[in-house]
């Protein structure tokens, strides 16, 4: 073999390969950001590698992959609570108004990407205004984001009218076309917020420029109720009929379907993007993960925003995707975990358009890579892998993170990303926010 970069020697290797093959103790060869061999200790140690990492007593994964979240929205975290959906959202508008600029949102980004890479999350779809702002902070952080312009039937914080999205949309995908830690997404924010005319434009511009379309859909009852009330139709439905679906296009939460609307996502595979903690925090219901899942829809876990989870924590999210069906169901054998942890790194991957690049530690795939320190009181024994990454591991028990070749944390130090400036920042703007919400409220 030539010549490597960084050889990994030693821990046990959960690759989420074709095979799923678990390697212990395993070894993982990276070259120019590329994974260029898998195997045993044995078989790779001899390597020449520039840097040679001895992670015996620790577990190498792919990352994971965070499916739908606002990561602009961590300037607001904490700040609008014990609300509905819709009045929640309506209260948040209200700060975004205020406080959302490039500057601001650049800023929340790079605390969403602190907080994500510490969690061993290496790959997001985040829809905020300015997605230029997320898109090179993850540039600047070595961090892989699926995002690009959003959609709305007003004008936003962003100053933005609604006449100018398409052109500026179209505008953004050209500049980021080449970047390789950017994947891009056209992302109209739901069907009350669009209308049929802006909805067909996005799913056009995401046509003319190979891009993923993702949108919210069938989040609450109220939501599904008035879609029916406008349209006549469900919000799956109506996103059908208007040739949506006909795409690569990924759902963010769908808890409220129907038997037609199953049918339709099954014929269109359109992907499901599954939001176990802000569908509960909001009181939105629980998805019908396991139909999903029973019949053959792609589902793929997210965390959603900062402000309506309050965390970017993948590790919950899988714990809460896999507990959910359970209890409701009361059946202890559905959403195992091995196909949870598909679900948050290979599904993941493949919903996002990334299947041949990242979500598994193979041959010719993207080194985006975590180490899991096992050398902790809650993960000792450890019988049951794939349960012990649902239902024990967590993010502080991730000690180093790679993406695209690249440390973005080593030995729990984040390498690309300045946390104390971020922190420090983000305190100074948080006064202020905190000042506005105060003037907002009643007397």
């Amino acid at each position: 073999m030539q010549p490597v970069d960084t050889l990994i020697l030693g821990p046990l290797v959960v690759t989420m390969d074709a095979g799923e093959r678990v390697l212990d103790p395993g070894a993982v060869a990276i070259r120019d950001g590329e994974i260029v061999a898998v195997g045993t200790r044995a078989e790779l140690e001899g390597c020449d590698a520039a840097e040679t990492v001895d992670a015996t007593g620790q577990l190498l994964m792919p990352g994971l992959v965070n499916a739908h979240t606002h990561l602009g929205d961590s300037l607001f975290r904490g700040l609008v609570e014990e609300l509905p959906l819709e009045a929640w959202l309506e209260r948040l508008w209200i700060s975004e108004r205020e406080f959302v600029s490039r500057e601001s949102v650049e800023l929340g980004a790079r605390l969403s990407l602190a907080e994500m890479i510490r969690s061993g999350t290496t790959c997001a779809l985040d829809m905020f205004w300015y997605p230029e702002s997320a898109a090179d902070a993850a540039i600047g952080a070595g961090f892989r984001l699926v995002t690009g312009p959003i959609f709305f039937d007003f004008e936003g914080p962003d100053g933005v009218s609604v006449e100018s999205r398409v052109a500026i949309g179209e505008r953004w995908l050209e500049r980021y076309a080449n970047e390789p830690l950017i994947t891009p997404c056209v992302q109209p924010h739901n069907q009350l917020t669009v209308s049929p005319e802006g909805l067909r434009a996005a799913r056009d511009l995401a046509d003319r420029c190979g891009a993923l379309f993702h949108t919210h859909c069938s989040e609450t009852a109220t939501e599904a109720r008035q879609t029916i009330e406008r349209y006549g139709r469900t919000p799956a439905a109506h996103l059908d009929e208007l040739g949506i679906l006909d795409g690569p296009t990924v759902l963010a939460h769908c808890v409220h379907l129907t038997d037609d609307d199953f049918a339709r996502l099954r014929r269109k595979g359109t992907a499901i993007l599954h939001n176990p903690l802000s569908n509960l925090k909001l009181g939105s219901g629980i998805a019908p993960v396991a139909r999903m899942l029973d019949e053959g829809i792609p589902v793929l876990i997210g965390t959603d925003g900062p402000v309506s989870s309050n965390d970017l924590d993948m590790w919950t999210a899988m714990r809460f995707a896999g507990l959910l069906q359970r209890g409701v169901h009361q059946n202890p054998v559905l959403t195992p975990a091995q196909q949870i942890v598909r679900m948050a790194t290979t599904v993941g991957a493949e919903g996002l358009g990334l299947g041949d690049r990242v979500g598994r530690l193979a041959e010719g795939f993207r080194a985006d890579l975590m180490l899991v320190d096992l050398a902790r009181p809650h993960l000792t024994p450890m019988f049951d892998i794939y349960a012990h990454l649902v239902y024990a591991v967590g993010r502080d028990d991730v000690r180093s993170v790679m993406i695209d070749g690249r440390w973005v944390m080593r030995d729990r130090t984040l390498e690309t990303i300045d946390e104390a400036t971020v922190l420090n920042e983000m305190r100074e703007l948080a006064s202020r926010i905190e000042q506005h919400a105060a003037r907002l409220e009643p007397a």
